[in-house]
């Protein structure tokens, strides 16, 4: 049996090193290199198959089948394993190009091969769907035919022809031809599914069971109330969030600061709530002038003005500002970058504000003397052409009313034109305050400053007070967060966590959640709780751009995305938990440790089969997005072995070293790693699928 675990240690150890090097060979050599030479190489599907096989045989030794619970969910592994070696072994996949009513019989496979299909292929009609008033696209969608059956193939949703699974790859440019991905594996899939389904069922019985760890571990964390405090916890009274009001000062139509115009705020303002189309999405003016000035300055203001004063005053006056803001500070940070943001202005891209339906197709036009269409009568064409330059005369010679009547054409020809996909007011005033929060960066400091020093405090200083302080801040903190992924979810149209800033918020409010949910039995959550958020927000606000409400691309719009994002977030907002209680571990009072260790174990749990099901469900969404369930990945291979290395405590049992409470907490601080591996160093370093994310 000792022969036995030491084989099975020696090559889970060896897989988990062979994927992570794998990963930065990846980088350096190709996808198509490590496929080959390692993925789909011979000796690493004898190295799954053999730990395998000595994995069951040690299963057998320990008579782990008295424990029906953890043998299901060992089994279910085996089979997923035996699930992707069919698939390896006996799958057909590969790609065929279609051209409109072109029957067509073959397909390339993978290793550049032709294949013959038993039946044959017609592309009846290709079509894009865009964004509702914009060019953005919403879905690719194939209708193709074979004999009598015909099916529709678009992103998330795959066409199926005698077992044949047909997906979306590419297009031709002429919209006469496409590039669909095919696959044929009704064996490996069933398998593997079923896999899916045990594992669910080993997760569901583990946590139910009582012949696991989980009840004592849950008796011996919980003790840490009374002995972190002192005393008997009890409920907590809730604050309420202070409300905040602005307003918007009159002046005159332009002033100056250091002999820059700027225009006046009220119609700066008034001509921030003109609607534009901007990153593929119609959103208010203000959200481009947001963005413009945080790019040129690094804040939303600048010298006390606010971003539509900035943006629209240097659409007005544009020398004097160009004079300042970039020829005055020629070797300032970014300075490229800053002149290529302004290019990009004065090339209109940031003021197509001017939209016209043509066939059912909407375009945008920016101001100036572009040419227009024909289709396009004259005097829209003048309008479209002229009206910047009425409204540029009636603020330079003080005519506001004048300026404010402009304003209002320019909103009226945009609902004449396209009002039924317009914004509602209502949306539009959410925006230009999700603005203003998005653009302030003092309560990301204060709230990681306050978070710093109440962990401090209370860590050192255990009294009432600060527990109840902490528990304020965090309910504060919390309906921040709250009110910002509302925002971003109604404005952006998608659950908001489809990129790395927009996780990092949803980690910061599952960690609050849980803090709030569980500090009455586990107050020490109390002090971690907020700092893990305030890390994540400082995290979220460093993405800079990247934090922007875009439209989802085609790819990304399927509810198993965001199930199998937010699951993921949930395990790894558990293990940041673990790692700072591991570090608090090694300056605790020995009196006190085995409860922190106990309550680390008990969270353990929770995370790794977060974790697992999350993986599992990412494996699903891409199997009915692009018809494959893993791809080695960069992104997939780091979560296999965040999972594999957190895997390992949860045998303790069998591996005596995790007894030790101070070998746990240093393997857990260490195990952190692979988390910050996954999240930040496929994203920044190694590429990939996924580096969006």
């Amino acid at each position: 049996m000792k022969w036995t675990k030491i084989t099975v240690c020696s090559l889970y150890t060896l897989i988990v090193v062979c994927i992570g090097f794998a990963t930065v060979i990846e980088k350096y050599r190709g996808t198509t290199f490590v496929s080959e030479h390692i993925y789909g190489a011979w000796w690493f599907s004898a190295l799954w198959a053999v730990l395998t096989i000595v994995a069951l045989v040690y299963i057998i030794q320990q008579r782990l089948y008295k424990r029906l619970a953890v043998m299901l969910l060992h089994l279910s592994f085996v089979v997923i394993l035996a699930g992707a070696l069919t698939t390896h072994l006996f799958a057909r996949r590969g790609i065929v190009r279609l051209r409109t009513n072109v029957p067509e019989m073959i397909f390339i496979d993978k290793d550049n091969r032709v294949e013959h299909l038993p039946f044959s292929l017609t592309l009846k009609e290709f079509r894009i769907i865009n964004y509702p008033g914009t060019d953005a696209p919403l879905d690719y969608q194939s209708i193709v035919k074979s004999g009598n059956d015909e099916v529709v193939v678009s992103m998330n949703h795959i066409g199926n022809i005698d077992g044949y699974r047909l997906f979306q790859q590419s297009y031709d440019t002429d919209g006469e031809g496409v590039t669909l991905g095919i696959s044929h594996d009704p064996y490996g899939i069933a398998i593997t599914y079923v896999g899916y389904l045990l594992l669910l069922i080993g997760i569901i019985a583990t946590l139910l069971s009582r012949k696991t760890q989980m009840r004592s571990l849950y008796r011996k964390a919980i003790a840490v109330t009374v002995l972190f405090f002192g005393m008997n916890t009890g409920a907590v009274a809730n604050s309420c969030v202070p409300s905040v009001a602005s307003g918007i000062a009159e002046s005159s139509l332009f002033t100056l600061h250091s002999s820059l115009p700027v225009v006046d705020a009220d119609i700066a303002h008034r001509m921030g709530t003109i609607h534009v189309l901007y990153n593929n999405r119609i959103c208010p003016l203000n959200t481009v002038a947001t963005d413009f000035t945080m790019k040129l300055t690094g804040s939303a203001s600048w010298k006390g003005y606010s971003a539509d004063e900035v943006f629209f005053s240097w659409m007005i006056y544009y020398m004097p500002w160009e004079e300042e803001l970039l020829k005055n500070n020629p070797k300032q940070k970014g300075a490229e970058e800053r002149k290529a943001i302004v290019e990009m202005f004065y090339n209109g891209q940031f003021t197509k504000i001017f939209p016209y339906r043509l066939d059912d197709a909407v375009s945008w036009y920016s101001p100036g003397g572009q040419v227009l269409p024909r289709e396009i009568p004259v005097k829209e064409q003048f309008f479209i052409k002229q009206s910047m330059d009425f409204l540029t005369e009636a603020i330079v010679t003080g005519q506001r009313d004048r300026a404010f009547e402009i304003i209002a054409k320019i909103k009226l020809f945009q609902q004449d034109m396209i009002g039924d996909v317009l914004p509602s007011k209502s949306k539009t005033q959410a925006e230009l305050f999700f603005n203003k929060m998005y653009s302030q960066k003092w309560p990301v400091f204060l709230s990681l400053t306050l978070s710093l020093l109440l962990c401090i405090a209370m860590l050192f200083w255990r009294k009432r007070v600060i527990r109840y302080s902490l528990f304020t801040f965090a309910f504060l903190l919390f309906a921040y967060i709250t009110l910002s992924l509302g925002l971003r979810w109604w404005l952006g149209g998608h659950i908001p966590v489809s990129n790395g800033p927009e996780t990092m918020l949803f980690m910061a409010w599952v960690m609050l959640l849980l803090t709030i949910l569980i500090q009455k039995k586990f107050p020490i959550i109390l002090a971690f709780g907020p700092l893990i958020s305030s890390f994540c927000l400082l995290v979220a606000m460093l993405g800079g751009s990247s934090s922007q409400l875009t439209p989802l691309m085609p790819v990304l719009q399927s509810p198993l995305l965001s199930i199998h994002v937010m699951t993921v977030m949930c395990a790894y907002a558990l293990f940041a938990l673990q790692m700072l209680l591991g570090i608090y571990a090694f300056g605790a009072p020995n009196s006190n440790l085995e409860r922190i260790t106990a309550l680390s174990q008990l969270l353990l749990y929770p995370a790794v089969f977060l974790l697992t099901i999350g993986i599992f469900l990412g494996a699903v969404w891409a199997n009915v997005s692009w018809g494959n369930y893993w791809s080695w990945d960069p992104k997939e291979s780091w979560a296999l072995i965040t999972l594999m290395v957190y895997a390992v405590p949860l045998h303790k049992s069998s591996i005596s070293r995790f007894r030790s409470t101070r070998f746990y907490h240093s393997y857990m601080i260490c195990a952190f790693l692979a988390v910050i591996i996954t999240y930040f160093g496929v994203n920044y370093l190694l590429g990939g699928m996924h580096s969006y994310a």
